[in-house]
C-alpha cells in the first residue's frame, strides 16, 4: 500500500468519479495523540479501498475537518459536511459529548456516524453505527476478573466526565453485586494533571486494586506519578480500561519500564494479538506512518476499529449495490469482517460482538495478554434490552436518565435560578389583570418548570436524607466501636495490675487504638465529641474532633477552654429548648437528636444536629458520645422547596387552564378552580364528587375514555387528546388533554396528571372553516384538474409541463351561429349548456380532461395532466360517444345538431396562466392541427391524422379520405373515424363516406 494514496485525487485517478465521506477528528499537535491516529487509520483504510479500485466504480474521498472545542462549532462543522457537502457518512466523531451533539444533526438529514471509540454505553441511535467496545463487553468482565484475581477492595479514579461518570456507576453497581469493597471514588478535573493528593489518599487506604478510566493522556500522567511516588504493581496494581500501546510507548520512553510492569489494562484489542489478521494490518500500518521496523510501531484499539468500519462500510455497499443510507443500513447488519481484532459483525442494535482481552505491562514495556473472553454480545442497556418488551422499555428508559443525568447535574443550580426568574416574570406580568388573563404559554413553561425543580427539590432532599442515614450509621458504628475499646481498655487495666510483665505491650495497643479511633473520627463530616458530666458538677471533653472551626467558628483550643461557649451560641431561641434535651438525657440516661441554629462567630445563623447517646461510667460520671453535624444546606433545600410549594399552589389556583391529578382509575385526586370552572362547577370539591360517580369520568363516549386511558398506560403520556365531555348542566363540550403518567420507585404506573382546555370555540371555528374550504375546493376542481390544484396548493406559482404523446379532440356544431340569431339568448344558452354539460359526463366517465369550451367549440384532451398509454383509444371512443350523445338534441325546426369533430396525437406544453379567471391549457403545433382536423372536417364526421390513426387501427374501422388541404400545413393524409372493429359502421358513417367519393369523383 502506498502512502501517497491519502490525497485520493491522485493523477491516476483523474476523470473517476469520487464519493466523499467526512472524517471528523479532534485537533492535536501532538504526534502520539490517539484521535489524530484515528483520522490516519482511517485514511489508511480508505486508500487501501482507493487502490483496489474503490466502491462500485467510484473512488473514495476524504473530507478531513478538525472537531472544534465547543458543541455548537461541532453541529456547524457537521451542518457543513452534510447539508453544503451532501455527504451521507461521517467517520470518527471524538469524545461522548461531541458525539451527542452530532445525532440530533445526523437525524435530521439521515446520515450515518461510524464511531470507533470504546464508550460509557446507555445509548443505541439508528444513525450510528459504534464499532468500538460498550462496557459490558470490557468493563465488566474485566472487572469480574480482577475481584477474582487481585482482591475485592478497590479505589476508583476517573476524569470528570460523561464517560467516567457513567461507567463508574456500572463498575460500583457491579462491586456491590460481588460483595466487593469500594473505598473511595475519585474525580479529576479536565485541567488537571497533578495527581499527588489522590496518590496520598490512596495510600492511606490502601486498596487491594486500583481501577483507572481516566482518558489516554491523563492515564499516562497518573501512570508516571504512581511510580514516582515509589507504589509498585505488586503492592497496588492498576487496571486502566482507556491505556493502550500508545500511552504504554510514551511510558517507556519517559520512566523504566519496570517501575509500571505488572499494571494492568482491558480492551478489545492489543497490538500482541498473534493473527494473520492482525499482522497483515500491523505490517501496512508500519508502511502508512512511515516506521521503519515493526516494533517501533504502536496501535491501539480505537485506530483498528477505525480502519475496520470502512471495510464494514465497503461491504454493505456493494451489497446493497448503492450508496444510499437506508438501504446500505440495512445491509451492514448481515456483513462480517476479519478484522485484527477478530471477527466482527454489527449487531441490530449497531453495536459489534467483540472480544473481552486483559493484558499485564512486561518488564519491556510491552502488553502480555493474560485473559480473553471472545466473542461478547453487545448490551449498551446492561442487558436490559433482553428483557420482555414491557420490561425492557421502562427499564432502558431508566438507564438513559443515568447519562443524561450526568449532563445535567451541573445545570441544576442555574435551572433553579431560572425557575426563580421565570415566577417572578409571571407574576410581574399578571400585576394589573384579572386572575385569569396571564399567558397560557407562560403558565405551561412555568408549571414544566416548577414540576421539574420540584422533583430535583425532592431527589436532593432524598440525597440528603441518604447521607443522614449514613452518618447515623457511621454514629452507631463509632459508638459500637468506642464501647469495644472502652472494654478492652477496662481488661487492659485489670490484666496490667496482675501482669506486670505486660504493661508496655498494653501500652503500645492502647495507642494504636487510640490512633484509629481518631483516624475513623476525624474522617466523619462534623465534630464528633465525648463530654463527661462528673458528680460534682464540673464538665470536661476528653476528645473532640478537629472540625470545631468548620461547625463552630472556634479552634480544638477555644471549644474546650470554653465549654460554656456550647450552649451561649445556641440561638437564643432555641437555647432552653436544647438545655432541657440534654438535662433529661442526663437524668433518664436517654439518647437524643435535636436540631438547633447556631448563632455565634457568624454573619450567617448555621443549622446544626446533634446527636449524642449517654452512658454512666464506673465513677459515676455521665458520659455522651455523639456528633454535631451541618445540615445548613439542607435546611436551604428545605426552605427553597417549602417556597417553591407555595409559588406553584398560587399557579395551579390561579391558572387559566384546568390542572389536575387522577388515580390509575381516572377518579380525580385533586383539580384547580379553573378545571372546575371548565366543567361549570363552583367549587373543584363539587368537580370531583361528580367525576367520582360517573364511571366514565364525563366522557360522553365510553370507547373514547378507555382509549384515553389505555394510551396513557401504554406511552406515559397523551398529547393533545381532544374528547366531547359533559358539564354539569349535562351541555356538551370539546375537551384538550396533555397528560403524563406517574411511576413508583419500581416502575408500576400508579396515577397521572396534566392540563385540559376547553376548546370548544376552535372546533366550532374549524368545522365552519372546513366547510368553507371544501367549497372552495370544490369549485377549484370545477376550473383545474386535481394533479394541477394540488401543485398550486404547494405553491408552486409556475405550473408548466411538456407531454410528448398525448391526444387533442375538438368540437364545433354545425351551423350554430345561424341558430344563435334565430332563437332567444335563454334558449340558446339553455340548450349549449345541455349539449356541453353532456359531454362533461362522458369526459369524467372516460377520465379525461375538459380544456375549454370556445362559443360553441368543445376542446378535451387524452393523456393530461396524468399521462395514460391509452389516450388515443380513450378520446376515440369520446368523439363516438359525442356523435352518439347530440343526435338527442333537436333544433326549433326538429332537425338534430350535427357535430364536427377533429383529433391528432403529438408532443404540447401545457400550464396555467394569468392571475384572474386562470386557465389550465395547451399549446403546440399538435394542437393547432387538432383544431384544423375539425375546421376542415365534415359535418357529422370525426376527422384524425396519421398519427392518430397509426395508433388506433388495429380497433377502429377507418375510411381513408386522403389528403386535404390544411391551413399552413399544406396537404395532409387524413383519415374519418367510423367506430370500433368490434361495431358495424353507422349508417350516418356510410352515408358520409358515400358523399365523400361523390364530391371527389364529381370535382375529378
Amino acid at each position: 500500500m502506498n502512502r501517497k494514496a491519502e490525497s485520493l485525487n491522485t493523477a491516476s485517478n483523474s476523470g473517476t468519479e469520487v464519493i466523499r465521506v467526512g472524517v471528523m477528528n479532534s485537533p492535536n499537535v501532538n504526534l502520539l495523540n490517539g484521535d489524530s491516529l484515528v483520522k490516519d487509520a482511517t485514511l489508511m483504510a480508505i486508500a487501501e479501498i482507493n487502490q483496489s479500485g474503490g466502491i462500485l466504480g467510484r473512488i473514495i474521498e476524504p473530507v478531513v475537518v478538525d472537531i472544534a472545542a465547543n458543541d455548537y462549532n461541532i453541529t456547524v462543522q457537521a451542518r457543513y459536511l452534510l447539508s453544503e457537502l451532501n455527504i451521507s457518512n461521517l467517520f470518527g466523531g471524538g469524545s461522548s459529548s461531541s458525539r451527542k451533539s452530532l445525532i440530533p444533526i445526523l437525524e435530521k438529514y439521515q446520515a450515518q456516524l461510524w464511531y470507533p471509540y470504546d464508550y460509557e454505553g446507555l445509548e443505541s441511535s439508528k444513525n450510528v453505527f459504534y464499532t468500538g467496545a460498550c462496557p459490558n463487553q470490557v468493563v465488566q468482565p474485566a472487572l469480574n476478573w480482577l475481584l477474582q484475581n487481585r482482591g475485592n477492595s478497590i479505589y476508583l479514579i476517573g476524569t470528570d466526565g460523561i464517560y467516567s461518570r457513567t461507567v463508574n456507576k456500572i463498575i460500583r453497581a457491579q462491586i456491590k453485586q460481588q460483595n466487593g469493597l469500594l473505598l473511595h471514588e475519585d474525580y479529576i478535573p479536565h485541567d488537571m494533571h497533578e495527581y499527588h493528593d489522590s496518590i496520598a489518599k490512596l495510600k492511606c487506604v490502601v486498596p487491594d486494586a486500583v481501577i483507572s478510566t481516566l482518558g489516554s493522556e491523563k492515564s499516562v500522567s497518573f501512570l508516571q506519578q504512581y511510580a514516582e511516588a515509589g507504589i509498585k504493581a505488586k503492592d497496588i496494581p492498576i487496571l486502566s480500561t482507556r491505556l493502550t500501546d500508545l500511552e504504554l510507548r510514551q511510558l517507556s520512553q519517559n520512566i523504566d519500564s519496570s517501575a509500571i510492569a505488572g499494571h494492568l489494562a482491558c480492551a478489545n484489542y492489543f497490538q500482541s494479538i498473534e493473527t494473520l489478521q492482525n499482522n497483515d494490518f500491523l505490517r501496512k500500518a508500519t508502511i502508512w506512518f512511515g516506521m521503519e521496523q515493526e516494533r517501533s510501531l504502536a496501535v491501539n484499539a480505537v485506530m483498528q476499529s477505525a480502519y475496520t468500519q470502512v471495510f464494514l462500510w465497503k461491504q454493505a455497499v456493494e451489497a446493497a449495490q448503492t450508496f444510499d443510507v437506508l438501504p446500505v443500513r440495512e445491509a451492514v447488519y448481515n456483513q462480517t469482517f476479519l478484522a485484527p481484532a477478530g471477527k466482527t459483525a454489527i449487531d441490530s442494535n449497531h453495536h459489534i460482538a467483540t472480544a473481552c482481552r486483559v493484558a499485564e505491562v512486561t518488564s519491556t514495556g510491552k502488553f502480555e495478554i493474560l485473559y480473553t473472553v471472545d466473542p461478547i454480545k453487545p448490551l449498551p442497556w446492561l442487558g436490559a434490552e433482553e428483557l420482555n418488551p414491557n420490561q425492557s422499555t421502562v427499564v432502558i428508559e431508566m438507564l438513559t436518565e443515568i447519562a443524561q443525568g450526568i449532563q445535567r447535574g451541573w445545570k441544576f443550580e442555574k435551572e433553579a435560578r431560572d425557575l426563580e426568574y421565570t415566577i417572578t416574570q409571571l407574576l410581574g406580568r399578571g400585576q394589573g389583570k384579572g386572575r385569569n388573563q396571564l399567558s397560557p404559554e407562560i403558565t405551561r413553561a412555568a408549571m414544566s418548570k416548577m414540576f421539574k425543580a420540584n422533583q430535583r427539590l425532592i431527589k436532593a432532599q432524598s440525597d440528603l436524607l441518604n447521607v443522614e442515614g449514613e452518618l447515623r450509621d457511621a454514629n452507631e458504628l463509632l459508638e459500637q466501636r468506642i464501647e469495644q475499646r472502652t472494654l478492652q481498655l477496662q481488661k487492659t487495666i485489670k490484666r496490667l495490675q496482675n501482669e506486670a510483665s505486660d504493661r508496655q505491650q498494653a501500652e503500645v495497643m492502647l495507642r494504636e487504638s487510640q490512633q484509629r479511633f481518631a483516624a475513623i473520627a476525624d474522617n466523619v463530616p462534623g465534630v464528633v465529641y465525648r463530654a463527661v458530666l462528673h458528680p460534682d458538677g464540673s464538665v470536661s471533653m476528653p476528645y473532640i474532633s478537629p472540625r470545631t472551626q468548620e461547625i463552630f467558628g472556634i479552634s480544638v483550643e477555644e471549644f474546650t477552654e470554653h465549654l460554656e461557649w456550647v450552649f451561649d451560641m445556641a440561638h437564643p431561641e432555641d437555647r432552653a429548648e436544647l438545655n432541657e434535651m440534654v438535662q433529661r438525657s442526663a437524668e433518664a440516661l436517654m439518647p437524643f437528636e435535636h436540631e438547633y441554629r447556631v448563632s455565634s462567630f457568624f454573619k450567617k445563623v448555621k443549622w446544626v444536629r446533634i446527636i449524642s447517646h449517654p452512658h454512666c461510667d464506673d465513677n459515676g460520671d455521665i458520659v455522651w458520645d455523639g456528633v454535631i453535624v451541618n445540615i445548613s444546606h439542607q435546611k436551604q433545600i428545605e426552605e427553597s422547596l417549602r417556597q417553591a410549594e407555595e409559588k406553584y399552589r398560587s399557579i395551579f389556583e390561579h391558572a387559566i387552564e384546568g390542572i389536575f391529578q387522577a388515580q390509575k382509575d381516572g377518579c380525580y385526586i385533586n383539580a384547580n378552580p379553573a378545571l372546575a370552572h371548565i366543567y361549570g362547577y363552583q367549587t373543584p370539591s363539587q368537580l370531583l364528587t361528580e367525576i367520582a360517580a360517573d364511571p366514565y369520568r364525563l366522557f360522553t363516549e365510553p370507547v373514547r375514555y378507555e382509549e384515553f386511558l389505555n394510551q396513557i398506560e401504554t406511552n406515559g403520556s397523551v398529547n393533545s387528546f381532544e374528547a366531547l365531555v359533559y358539564k354539569s348542566d349535562r351541555s356538551i363540550i370539546w375537551i384538550l388533554f396533555n397528560v403524563r403518567a406517574n411511576y413508583d420507585q419500581q416502575g408500576n404506573f400508579i396515577s397521572f396528571e396534566g392540563l385540559v382546555q376547553d376548546i370548544t370555540e376552535r372546533k366550532h371555528a374549524e368545522q365552519a372553516l372546513k366547510a368553507e374550504q371544501e367549497k372552495s375546493e370544490n369549485l377549484l376542481l370545477n376550473i383545474l384538474p386535481k394533479e394541477i390544484v394540488n401543485q398550486l396548493k404547494m405553491g408552486n406559482n409556475a405550473i408548466a409541463s411538456r407531454s410528448e404523446n398525448v391526444t387533442i379532440l375538438f368540437a364545433d356544431i354545425v351551423d350554430f351561429t345561424a341558430l344563435s340569431s334565430q332563437v332567444s339568448p335563454n334558449d340558446l344558452v339553455t340548450t349549449l349548456n345541455e349539449i356541453f354539460s353532456s359531454f362533461d359526463l362522458l369526459a369524467d366517465e372516460l377520465g379525461l380532461e375538459k380544456i375549454k369550451t370556445i362559443g360553441d367549440a368543445y376542446m378535451v384532451v387524452g393523456g393530461l395532466p396524468t399521462a395514460r398509454l391509452d389516450h388515443a383509444e380513450a378520446i376515440a371512443e369520446m368523439a363516438l360517444a359525442m356523435q352518439r350523445s347530440i343526435t338527442n338534441f333537436k333544433r326549433a325546426d326538429n332537425t338534430t345538431f350535427r357535430l364536427r369533430i377533429g383529433i391528432n396525437t403529438g408532443p404540447v406544453v401545457a400550464g396555467v396562466i394569468g392571475i384572474r379567471k386562470f386557465i389550465y391549457d395547451l399549446w403546440g403545433d399538435a394542437v393547432n392541427i387538432a383544431s384544423r382536423m375539425e375546421s376542415h372536417g365534415l359535418a357529422g364526421g370525426i376527422q384524425v391524422t396519421r398519427a392518430t390513426h397509426a395508433l388506433l387501427k388495429d380497433k377502429y374501422s377507418f375510411w381513408h379520405r386522403g389528403k386535404i388541404f390544411i391551413k399552413g400545413r399544406g396537404e395532409m393524409d387524413t383519415y374519418m373515424l367510423l367506430d370500433s372493429k368490434s361495431q358495424l359502421p353507422s349508417p350516418e358513417m356510410l352515408k358520409l363516406a358515400e358523399e365523400e367519393a361523390q364530391s371527389e369523383s364529381s370535382s375529378v
